[in-house]
């Protein structure tokens, strides 16, 4: 599983997914790499600011930090 440089401060699940058009692209692996729709928004803490990153489903499950933070906090979005 990947980890990341940057700090996952919230993760907000989209409902429904977004497909992939405009801005609206998979943050983790380009349009090109990734045709699957945008599920969450991860905002990530970087050295300067908030960033948000916007991920499909695999990122989810592939990222051994966004697998941490699901597993701890949820989404932050869902009571």
């Amino acid at each position: 599983m990947a980890s990341m440089k940057s700090t996952i401060v919230s993760l907000i699940r989209l409902d429904p997914a977004k497909p992939q058009e405009g801005d609206w692209i998979c943050t983790a692996h380009g349009r090109a790499a990734c045709g699957r729709d945008i599920v969450a928004v991860a905002e990530l803490q970087t050295k300067d600011a908030v960033q948000p990153y916007r991920v499909c489903e695999a990122w989810l499950s592939e990222n051994s930090d966004a697998a941490a933070y699901l597993a701890e906090h949820g989404y932050d979005n869902r009571l």
